[in-house]
């Protein structure tokens, strides 16, 4: 996969995800029924953190993040600990719709970069970045599911 088709691939996947965050409310963003370990705003918050700090640790790339947002939805953390103030969900959705257009803008012709550290095994950044759409895909699938526990 050339690097244009896997910049468009980013963004595809991106626009479905912003798609279905268009039916939901804020407050179905933060029901957790039961037999769900996390939200709708949290996989939005981890799929945006996750897609940097990949990124960031592993291929050796600057893709900063708030660190507020690591302390939110980095792997390991939940809802029912958070305190102090929360991301709206306009904010998500204005953080993860810029989001590809900025790693686009760090990672243009760096694809092919060997990764600081092999992540899963997968040796280059390219490779890293294209795992972040199946990890994107899994969280807008636990999101769908939500929301239709939510519905009920």
């Amino acid at each position: 996969m050339n690097e244009e088709q896997l910049f468009k691939q980013i963004s595809l996947v991106r626009q479905a995800t912003l798609k279905f965050l268009e039916s939901v409310t804020e407050e179905e963003a933060d029901e957790q029924p039961e037999g769900f370990k996390n939200t709708i705003r949290w996989n939005l918050g981890h799929i945006y953190v996750v897609q940097n700090s990949l990124l960031a640790k592993f291929g050796g790339k600057p893709a900063e993040t708030p660190p507020r947002y690591i302390e939110l939805f980095a792997p390991g953390t939940k809802p029912s600990n958070w305190k102090g103030e929360i991301p709206s969900l306009d904010e998500l959705k204005q953080e993860l719709k810029e989001q590809p257009e900025k790693l686009k803008e760090v990672l243009a012709g760096q694809l092919d970069d060997e990764a600081a550290h092999a992540f899963l095994s997968l040796p280059t950044v390219g490779e890293i970045l294209n795992f972040t759409l199946y990890h994107e895909g899994v969280h807008t699938g636990t999101m769908k599911a939500l929301k239709e526990k939510v519905a009920e």
